[in-house]
């Protein structure tokens, strides 16, 4: 199902969208306030891969998920 905004966005906007709701959905069914510690801690982790040059969806995606699973603190 494509996903639609109200407002105009770019491809860029698209794929960091995407990669976040990929990573979540990879955790399965996590409660409330670890799903919204995971979305912020997600979001954070991707715009750090992409400003280090990561711009494929899945390489965002994969960049995450290994991070999380090394349980990197403080974020």
């Amino acid at each position: 199902m494509a996903q639609t905004f109200p407002w105009p966005v770019t491809d860029e906007e698209l794929v960091v969208n995407r990669a976040l709701e990929n990573v979540v959905a990879a955790y399965g069914d996590a409660g409330r306030l670890e799903e919204a510690w995971l979305r912020k801690t997600a979001a954070n982790l991707i715009f750090e891969a992409y400003d280090q040059g990561i711009r494929d969806e899945d390489g965002l995606v994969h960049q995450v998920l290994k991070t999380l699973r090394r349980g990197r603190p403080g974020i």
